[in-house]
């Protein structure tokens, strides 16, 4: 590869300089591209001033690299979307009436690199791995930045791989044969607690979106390296694999966005985790684009002024092929 290229924290991630969009374009870049994605633990950034305007259909072809990208609009989400494709918007830009046209979530804004950590006092950051309530969850996401903060907004990832193999063997065997409970309109009703203007589900949707199980241990499909998986903010339980959770505490984590005390199984663990050793902190510029794999990192966001600030972000969802041929 002829751009420069530098790793984000040992092994954990790497950053390609100075791409422009014909190098998005070129097969040779893509098949390098990949295989680094692969090499440092599932998150690739690109970053070149060419990127600033790139078209939507460029980033869809280019996050074709990585896996199916997904066509199918979330539900409750789709006034959020960039019309046409399937891309989603977040941040806090509006429309010309006044509406909010990105998916916005409140955080606090990160005050020192001690905050990269997870607190467990204050639950923060939101540490986190995309979609685990859907019947597939997706295998990665992609990011591209429209227009950043001058201070904050950063997205902090986690290395999970890693992580897993430095617990002892009995930290391991503990954590074999359990399963997260992962619930869409948990995780919706959650986030609307401290984010009011969060869409949930109606009780209809609710109904035609019902829990799905992933393991907290989870042996990625192409490497086969196991790696920390399942933390997401629909997991609203923690259970054995053949142990059911029963409807009085589902309507409990449903209806109030409250969590099952089984989750602090996984909530003990983010500290050791989210620290300095397996955690890279990203500071976006525009036309930046990063690609994270779900199933080996975890990502947090964080804050900024809210008021003072613009911030929109497009976000795209990768499926596997055996997924996307599933939902066909």
């Amino acid at each position: 590869m002829k751009n420069s290229t530098s790793a984000l924290n040992g092994e954990f991630g790497l950053i390609i300089q100075d791409a422009s969009r014909s190098d998005l374009k070129d097969q040779g870049f893509q098949r390098e591209a990949y295989g680094l994605w692969t090499q440092y633990g599932g998150l690739l950034a690109v970053r070149g001033d060419d990127l600033h305007d790139l078209s939507p259909e460029e980033l869809v072809a280019w996050s074709n690299v990585f896996g199916n990208v997904e066509y199918t609009a979330q539900i409750a989400r789709e006034d959020k979307m960039v019309k046409g494709f399937p891309i989603l918007r977040i941040g806090n830009i509006k429309t010309d009436a006044g509406k909010p046209a990105a998916q916005l979530a409140i955080v606090p804004q990160l005050q020192d690199d001690s905050d990269v950590r997870y607190n467990p006092e204050t639950r923060r950051p939101v540490w986190h791995t995309d979609s685990t309530f859907r019947q597939h969850p997706p295998i990665g996401s992609v990011f591209h930045c429209r227009q950043a903060p001058t201070a904050g907004g950063e997205t902090l990832f986690a290395d999970t791989r890693t992580a897993y193999a430095r617990l002892d063997d009995e930290a391991k065997a503990k954590l074999a044969h359990l399963e997260a409970v992962c619930s869409v309109a948990h995780h919706d009703k959650k986030i609307s607690l401290y984010s009011p203007a969060y869409p949930v589900l109606t009780p209809e949707q609710r109904a035609a979106n019902p829990p799905n199980r992933v393991p907290i241990v989870l042996h990625h499909p192409v490497s086969g390296i196991p790696a920390l998986y399942g933390l997401n903010s629909s997991t609203c339980a923690i259970l054995p694999k053949d142990q059911q959770i029963s409807p009085d505490v589902l309507d409990v984590c449903d209806l109030e966005g409250v969590e099952d005390d089984s989750v602090q199984i996984w909530r003990d663990m983010l500290p050791y985790v989210t620290g300095p050793d397996f955690t890279v902190k990203w500071q976006w510029q525009p036309g930046d684009i990063v690609v994270w794999d779900n199933r080996c990192t975890i990502h947090a966001a964080t804050g900024y002024d809210y008021e003072a600030s613009s911030r929109e972000m497009w976000r795209l969802t990768l499926l596997d092929k055996a997924s996307s041929v599933a939902a066909e």
